[in-house]
């Protein structure tokens, strides 16, 4: 989900249960696994994260790179399962909604609800862009409902009447979104085992990830890093693009901002696995917080180039000159990324 980008700024809420990394998806479902006992949610929901992006889409369908490449969380079964897992459910309509919460919070269960940035007045593009957004119920009574949001630049927390949460989740921009939630199934034991299997599979999921970040096909990893950059420099140079800020669109990258926050999410997977004995590994997460710096300023610049009024030309001016450094911050954070993986290869390979 879009955000303006950049490390979270300032201290935690105090006695925020939530969790505060990765996207607004990571924030929402490591609440609810840190509501449900996981002390460490980052153990489960930022360790496969290699680069995606979709080779049949152009600049002008979204493009939507992301650093996502399966579920949410790891399988809840088989051989190496977590006995933790996500089950969805849509509502029909706002009433509906209302008494499936009202059902599943009773007892003291939480479900993380989809709602509109557009209505939600803490998010970053209230009533400027329709971008989904995930957040926890942890209560309902009546048509009210208690409200944790633990993503750092919409942080909220408090109960919510039926008329404000409206604006919020019942949105036709949501599309299939529109009155989902989503709720943990946890097995007995589940959430006490969460660090050994931390231990006993984090070398084949770095495996994975070093696999896909060096996939030369073009999907997967750097080579499609480097695809996103060659795709918004023909852009820039295209007939779409308009360097008169009045006349311009919206710039058409879904996803683009929430890169740093999901590369930092990353990094403290491996600070994690670091603590565990594989000190290797505590450098390449600190290396990763670099690069997740550069995406910060790579998705600051494109944001500014988006709509805007006609202001002085010299202003419109360098708005457009910093567009066209995008595309060359990119191929730098690809050859920054490559240099990371291979040392997580290195690492992995030492033991």
């Amino acid at each position: 989900m879009r955000h303006p980008p950049g490390p979270p700024t300032g201290d935690a809420v105090v006695d925020d249960p939530g969790f505060a990394h990765g996207d607004c998806q990571d924030t929402a479902f490591g609440t609810l696994l840190r509501l449900a006992g996981v002390a460490h949610p980052e153990d489960l929901l930022l360790g496969d994260l290699a680069f995606e992006v979709g080779v049949d889409r152009g600049v002008a369908d979204g493009l939507s790179p992301a650093y996502r490449t399966g579920g949410p969380l790891p399988p809840a079964t088989g051989p190496t399962g977590t006995g933790i897992g996500l089950v969805e459910h849509r509502a029909a309509d706002l009433p509906h909604l209302h008494r499936h919460l009202r059902d599943r919070t009773r007892g003291g269960r939480a479900v993380a609800v989809t709602v509109d940035q557009y209505g939600y007045e803490p998010a970053p593009f209230h009533l400027r862009a329709h971008v989904p957004h995930h957040l926890v119920v942890t209560a309902a009574s009546g048509d009210d409902v208690e409200v944790l949001d633990s993503f750092p630049r919409s942080r909220f927390s408090g109960r919510v009447a039926p008329d404000r949460f409206a604006r919020w989740a019942d949105s036709p921009h949501l599309g299939a979104a529109r009155y989902r939630t989503v709720e943990l199934t946890v097995a007995p034991g589940a959430t006490d085992a969460v660090t050994g299997w931390l231990a006993a599979t984090w070398r084949d999921q770095v495996r994975r990830n070093v696999a896909a970040m060096l996939d030369p096909a073009g999907r997967h990893g750097v080579a499609a890093i480097g695809l996103v950059a060659d795709r918004l420099a023909e852009w820039l140079a295209g007939p779409d693009f308009r360097a008169d800020p009045g006349r311009r669109r919206e710039l058409p990258v879904s996803s683009f901002t929430d890169l740093g926050a999901l590369r930092r999410g990353h990094a403290l997977w491996l600070s994690r696995v670091a603590a565990l004995g594989h000190p290797a590994l505590a450098e390449c997460a600190d290396r990763l917080r670099a690069v997740s710096r550069q995406w910060d300023v790579a998705a600051s610049l494109w944001l500014a180039g988006g709509p805007a009024p006609v202001t002085d030309p010299a202003a419109a001016d360098l708005v457009a000159r910093g567009l066209y450094q995008v595309p060359k911050l990119v191929r730098l954070i690809a050859a920054a990324e490559r240099r990371v993986v291979e040392q997580l290869d290195a690492a992995v390979r030492q033991g």
